[in-house]
């Protein structure tokens, strides 16, 4: 018995260790994260509700997620014009045109990546249906500074206990490749 413990304990540290590799982040590296002490979220009137479908227990969900993840990581909770950045969130259900229109309220320019001011690790090259998207939105440009991405893997039989676990999973893992200084520009 302690053996079968053992090799589910493994198996759990094992995946643990391995969902991060399914993490996509884009950033952009002349933005100072080290200077970010407060973030916000987008009021649910705001234009950036409007880019996506999603019911509120969903919507609830991930933002819960978010603000205790941003809370463990020591950045204080601020009205949207007097944070640092403002945390964006999109579920991507395959509707390209619906995506088209996230990017263009949070000003991310998927072309733009080629650019040297972005800094990629395990950067996403194809989002697949059930991705969540996290954006990290500079309020004096609103413009999003850093992204990612992370296959959130709903089923359609998960109950609202399992799908809160995979979606504190995501930003957990997402957040946990925030970055921590200021990288110069070569």
């Amino acid at each position: 018995m302690p053996k079968f413990f053992s090799i589910i304990l493994l198996l759990t540290l094992i995946s643990a260790c391995s969902s991060n590799q399914k993490v996509g982040v884009v950033y952009h590296d002349r933005f100072d994260f080290s200077q970010v002490k407060s973030y916000s979220l987008y009021n649910r009137n705001s234009p950036f509700t409007d880019s996506q479908s999603l019911i509120d227990t969903r919507r609830n969900a991930i933002e819960i997620a978010i603000e205790r993840m941003m809370s463990i990581k020591k950045f204080n909770y601020a009205k949207p014009e007097d944070a640092d950045v403002i945390v964006t969130y999109y579920l991507f259900k395959g509707k390209a045109q619906e995506y088209s229109n996230y990017n263009e309220v949070v000003r991310f320019c998927v072309y733009c990546l080629r650019a040297n001011a972005w800094q990629t690790n395990n950067q996403y090259s194809n989002l697949t249906k059930g991705s969540l998207i996290l954006d990290l939105v500079d309020p004096k440009n609103k413009r999003s500074v850093w992204r990612s991405a992370y296959p959130l893997n709903i089923d359609v039989k998960d109950n609202s206990a399992e799908l809160n676990e995979k979606i504190q999973q995501a930003v957990s893992s997402m957040l946990a490749m925030y970055p921590q200084s200021k990288s110069l520009p070569n």
